[in-house]
């Protein structure tokens, strides 16, 4: 997984496209939903290249994030040359978290927990360094419309040639920490949960946009599949996509929304 990110570091904010002026919002929904003051203790864990939180960051809240990719970092560090800062990164596990209980106010994750082996170990270690009244916020921008219509046959082109290799074993259904599965487990650990809808915005990317993430290999879907697989499946997807759409230069667009799973007391439970 580090090796993962420490790869895609340098595409991991181009392949993700999240507008300035939609990343500002964002951040004065958390700040407001958290009722922060200049005092207020954040932390992050995968904090990643600051994609979610860069703009908290700017404004000078004292933030902790951490992750286990140097990289990743990197571009975070990059981003803030000649801005004043309150930044703490710290290279770790988020499983087993360095920090006493009780010590901050406000936690949240971006697509993170799932890329542990046990996400809900992570959960409780967020849960542990939470103070009492501590707020977490589970952040999601997942694919929109057009995104998951235009990945649907490479799952499928992956789907097929999968079933010429050797299967890795599959596990049983299980929780993942999204929307609905991530309330039914904070509600049943106490907490007083809600899903707010921080940003919704109009998201237009070329056919060639969207081609170039999956050649550049900057998402999970690329990275699970064996190469072979992949090779295969990339092999038919490139001319599938020129016939279906025509053109690279062809737009595509959908509504795009950032939403936030918020749980109050819950480091109290």
């Amino acid at each position: 997984m580090s090796n993962y990110y420490d790869w895609i570091a340098d595409r991991y904010d181009v392949t993700r496209p999240l507008p300035t002026s939609i990343s500002e919002q964002v951040a004065d929904c958390i700040l407001n939903l958290v009722k922060a003051t200049p005092e207020t203790t954040f932390l992050e864990p995968g904090i990643g290249t600051g994609r979610t939180s860069f703009p908290i960051i700017k404004r000078g809240y004292p933030f902790t994030g951490i992750d286990i990719s140097p990289p990743m970092m990197a571009q975070l560090r990059q981003k803030l040359q000649g801005i004043p800062n309150r930044l703490t990164l710290i290279q770790t596990d988020a499983s087993s978290l360095p920090f006493a209980d009780n010590t901050f106010d406000v936690a949240m994750t971006t697509h993170m927990l799932h890329c542990l082996p046990n996400w809900l170990q992570g959960l409780a270690e967020i849960r542990r360094v939470l103070k009492p009244k501590g707020i977490y916020l589970a952040c999601e921008n997942l694919l929109t419309e057009h995104q998951k219509a235009f990945e649907k046959p490479l799952r499928e082109f992956l789907a097929l040639y999968q079933s010429e290799v050797k299967a890795l074993p599959q596990e049983g259904p299980r929780l993942r920490p999204f929307g609905q599965e991530m309330v039914q487990v904070l509600t049943e650990q106490g907490a007083t949960v809600e899903i707010i809808t921080a940003a919704r915005w109009r998201l237009e990317q070329t056919v060639g946009e969207l081609l170039n993430v999956y050649r550049m290999k900057a998402v999970g879907l690329c990275w699970t599949a064996p190469d072979q697989v992949f090779s295969k499946a990339m092999a038919k997807f490139i001319p599938w996509s020129h016939e279906n759409y025509g053109s690279e230069d062809v737009r595509l667009a959908s509504e795009a929304t950032f939403e936030i799973t918020v749980a109050h007391n819950w480091a109290s439970g």
